[in-house]
């Protein structure tokens, strides 16, 4: 079985490194006015790999971020999974040339399925999808529209596109310190039936060591944001209790 890993995110927003909160644009905290310095901390602290999202681009549709992001790819010797406002084969592409090792698709899956197939097709196993639940619905364009399908039915039919892992994301809880829904995560990986990387609400070590006993149901490891730069968990301390 894969070592669970623990992921630690860089959100980027008109250049800089911020957190939201619910996903909300004008509920943010700028964590760090670099986000490539913010990254390069994550790794000497021991992450083997990082998520980044451009929440500018998940807003507006149009991926911004590129020049910050292809400079934390050339900085990093750690792999990068880079979503938010990838719609176009172009911009996977012109990613996967900078040396991002995983795609995260999100609004694409509903509005260009067939892009998503070609997609997967393309690069095998380098394509990942987003389904960020709620209200018991996906929601997308950055969160702001809520679509009519389920996190299991969407991931059910993203799965037959030839898609092989999920991050699956509880809106209530993103960016709130108040647990990860354990119970939503353990049921949307037994309905996934692929790899799937557990995100929202990351706030204490035994958060940590609940979501590491999911692994059986395939959850391979979770993303932790505001947790880390607020300090309620130290990366390097995360990472030994994981391994206990």
């Amino acid at each position: 079985m894969k070592e669970f890993e623990i992921i630690p995110a860089v959100d980027i927003m008109e250049g800089r490194c911020v957190r939201l909160k619910q996903g909300k644009f004008d509920a943010k905290t700028v964590y760090d006015e670099s986000p490539i310095d913010a990254a390069t901390k994550w790794e000497a602290q021991g992450a083997t790999r990082l998520h980044v999202v451009d929440l500018d681009g998940a807003k507006t549709g149009i991926f911004t971020n590129i020049p910050v992001i292809k400079g934390i790819a050339s900085k990093l010797r750690i792999p990068i999974q880079v979503g938010g406002g990838i719609r176009n084969k172009e911009n996977v592409e012109e990613l996967i040339e900078a040396g991002v090792d995983r795609i995260i698709l999100g609004t694409a899956v509903i509005d260009s399925p067939e892009l998503v197939g070609e997609l997967c097709a393309a690069h095998d196993g380098k394509i990942a999808v987003s389904i960020d639940a709620k209200g018991g619905k996906t929601a997308i364009k950055g969160w702001q529209v809520e679509s009519n399908k389920t996190p299991a039915e969407l991931a059910k039919e993203v799965v037959a596109l030839g898609v092989k892992r999920f991050v699956y994301t509880d809106i209530s809880r993103d960016g709130m310190l108040s647990g990860p829904n354990i119970e939503g995560i353990k049921q949307f990986a037994k309905a996934a039936g692929v790899p799937v990387i557990a995100s929202g609400g990351v706030s204490s070590y035994e958060d940590i060591a609940e979501l590491k006993n999911l692994s059986v149901y395939g959850v391979e490891g979770c993303i932790i944001g505001k947790a880390l730069y607020s300090g309620t968990i130290e990366l390097r301390k995360a990472i030994e209790h994981k391994e206990k």
